[in-house]
């Protein structure tokens, strides 16, 4: 079974520009200033050294949950967290390079058509054999050409759409839907979504909260040995945590963006002892799953009160 995170940040790789430069050399203070190697992130991340080297200088983008998760880990380092003031001017700069880069392809025009290929050389009807062969080869020629060309363009066109969601953490809801959900237990579910993975198919709700309008779940699954934090009846700006015990290493943390409901990615867990699932309601408090779910076993343990 491979448990190598996925990282695609090798394809698509485009020169730099001076939004995605001045992003790079953002995202690199941050990883200075929370003391952590470039090799500490892209673990955190689930991507590699060279991927996270390759934000810092501007050459490749990384997805907007990406620059997200490095505020995080900024955030968690300092005593006095800093204004999301600069969160919102690296996704400013982020959108910038998108831009500088024109990742959404333009249309092509459509290939030439075979038959007005043909048209434009037909001959006059008191030509030759000769000439009719020559005009059967040119016609022939023509239709080939024109399939060439639209496989080529078809091609360039799935190319720069894949290029453009290089380091994505997520896929759309389109590819999601036809992907097979992908394998992972204990250690190498840490950092993956759970959605998109087996670990969705069995997993139940462990303990649950409810405070503020807003339910919080801890969701667990014993086929993959992972647990999430998962809330509804949220809004913009409220966030999800799951942490086990005091270990800040082995914790996950999401933002909602949009909608109702949100979730955080999975960490490894044998049992349920010390996890702890909470969210924070922004302007109104905090509330956290500590009441037991009907379907916990007792051996999965209990979370801290």
């Amino acid at each position: 079974m491979d448990t190598q995170p996925r990282d695609n940040a090798d394809s698509g790789q485009e020169p730099p520009t001076s939004a995605g430069i001045e992003l790079g050399q953002t995202l690199k203070r941050w990883r200075e200033e929370s003391n952590r190697s470039q090799n500490a992130v892209a673990k955190k991340l689930g991507a590699r050294q060279p991927t996270v080297s390759r934000w810092e200088s501007g050459a490749t983008l990384p997805a907007i949950e990406a620059i997200q998760s490095l505020w995080r880990i900024r955030t968690q380092a300092t005593e006095t967290p800093p204004s999301d003031a600069e969160l919102d001017r690296a996704l400013e700069l982020h959108q910038r390079a998108e831009t500088e880069r024109g990742r959404f392809p333009k249309q092509s025009a459509p290939p030439a058509s075979p038959t007005t290929t043909a048209s434009a050389v037909l001959p006059a009807p008191a030509e030759t054999g000769r000439k009719r062969t020559v005009l059967t080869i040119l016609t022939t020629s023509g239709v080939v050409v024109a399939l060439v060309v639209a496989f080529l363009v078809w091609q360039h066109v799935a190319g720069s759409t894949q290029a453009g969601g290089a380091d994505q953490p997520s896929t759309s809801a389109a590819s999601t839907r036809h992907a097979p959900p992908a394998t992972c237990s204990g250690a190498s579910c840490t950092s993956v979504e759970p959605t998109t993975t087996v670990c969705a198919q069995d997993a139940t709700t462990a303990y649950t909260g409810r405070s503020y309008g807003v339910h919080v779940e801890l969701r667990y699954s014993r086929r993959c040995h992972a647990a999430w934090a998962k809330m509804s009846g949220t809004s913009p700006g409220d966030r999800i945590t799951l942490a086990v015990g005091n270990d800040d290493e082995n914790s996950q943390e999401y933002r909602q963006q949009t909608g109702h409901d949100a979730h955080t990615r999975m960490i490894h867990v044998d049992d349920m002892s010390g996890v702890r699932a909470c969210a924070i309601v922004e302007g109104r408090g905090t509330v956290c799953a500590t009441t037991k779910a009907a379907s916990l076993r007792p051996s999965l343990g209990s979370p801290p009160g």
